[in-house]
């Protein structure tokens, strides 16, 4: 009995279930209403039961019709659906991407990013890979990876890199220290405080700036440790050894015993940079680096209130 319906009976039965009206449903499928009522007669007898209930002034759904109809739309938005990837799938515009990111971008800004890629290219497997910006560079080298978010870096002259955003700074506290209790951070604040800082040797361009600002504003902090990444550094302020000066997105490898407050620091910023190969590539890696762009310079979500309240 399945095999007997065609596509084109559940497509009528939508129409009239939509419009409960023969000759408007007939209208709408740009048929004549006789050829349409045998289209929904052929289906019932098909069926063996009655989808609708049919007077002269009136026709309605059966019980069992109203079940049908459940159906009948998961049944047509797969099949939309499949359409669709099929076509995708069949294109240039199939395949993989391959994006690395710093975890703060991954966290804050990719989720929205992935969900407006996948509205335009359904059948491509993004596969995202949360990495430092010195993993991200080395393989980007090795041709494992089609897009990087990194921090600022010595980039390979066969890449180009652009800047995406800049961010502010904030400073991570152990909530035992009095300075968790201020709503926002001076850079006199951090004189004498146990500090943790990112190592030399990662480059990032706010390290070396923060430094050149603790030295500017003549101010003694106690280097207690170093760490290579955002969660490394979170990981020692919650051991309680230390403060850490981040961007302000590293709010979201937030860690109990952890508390986030503001710090203005004068001409020093976390910038995010998107790195590609020089050469032409897929139309969908162009497009998923222009949707990056748009959502990175419209949403941010890592911004911190100035206001914050105190603890």
């Amino acid at each position: 009995m399945q095999n007997q319906i065609e596509l084109r009976h559940l497509r009528y039965f939508m129409v009239l279930a939509r419009e409960l009206h023969f000759g408007r449903a007939a209208d709408t499928v740009g048929i004549s209403q006789a050829p349409y009522s045998q289209q929904i007669k052929q289906l019932e007898d098909r069926m063996g039961t009655k989808l609708f209930e049919r007077t002269t002034r009136r026709v309605s759904l059966t019980e069992g019709g109203v079940r049908f109809l459940e159906y009948c739309e998961t049944i047509l938005d797969t099949l939309d659906e499949g359409v669709s990837h099929a076509r995708a799938a069949s294109s240039e515009e199939g395949g993989r991407l391959r994006v690395g990111a710093i975890r703060p971008a991954a966290n804050y800004i990719l989720p929205e990013v992935l969900r407006r890629f996948r509205a335009l290219y359904p059948a491509v497997i993004v596969d995202v890979f949360g990495m430092t910006t010195s993993a991200q560079l080395q393989r980007m080298e090795s041709a494992e990876l089609d897009l990087a978010l990194v921090r600022p870096a010595s980039i390979p002259g066969s890449f180009v890199a652009e800047v995406v955003c800049n961010e502010g700074l904030c400073a991570a506290i152990h909530e035992d220290n009095p300075l968790s209790k201020k709503s926002q951070l001076e850079m006199a604040d951090l004189h004498q405080q146990p500090m943790v800082l990112f190592t030399d040797k990662v480059g990032t361009d706010y390290s070396g700036a923060l430094r050149a600002a603790i030295a500017r504003f003549n101010i003694s902090p106690k280097i207690v440790g170093t760490f290579s990444d955002t969660f490394g550094g979170i990981c020692l302020v919650a051991s309680g050894l230390g403060i850490a000066v981040l961007p302000e997105s590293s709010r979201s490898a937030a860690s109990p015993g952890v508390v986030f407050r503001p710090i203005d620091i004068p001409d020093v910023t976390a910038k995010l940079v998107m790195v590609m190969p020089e050469r032409k590539v897929a139309r969908k890696t162009t497009d998923f680096a222009a949707i990056f762009k748009d959502v990175a310079t419209t949403n941010q979500p890592w911004r911190m209130p100035r206001d914050a309240p105190q603890l």
